[in-house]
């Protein structure tokens, strides 16, 4: 099983039909680690591959919680 410690790289996508954010982490290995977030409203796929940076960012923050 992958720590958060062995994460080299995250990865956001839009699921749901634009009613959930899914965060994929990946280690070196390609083992990865998957969860996602439910948003309060829809967002089309255009606004979210703008923030995708930030949405980048947002699962870093959020696997270090874990």
């Amino acid at each position: 099983m992958m720590t958060v410690d062995e994460v080299e790289q995250i990865d956001v996508t839009l699921c749901e039909s634009g009613r959930n954010v899914g965060f994929y982490a990946w280690g070196a290995d390609d083992e990865t680690i998957f969860w996602s977030i439910p948003l309060p409203m829809m967002v089309e796929e255009d606004a979210f591959e703008d923030l995708s940076v930030e949405w980048r960012q947002l699962g870093w923050l959020l696997l270090r919680r874990l």
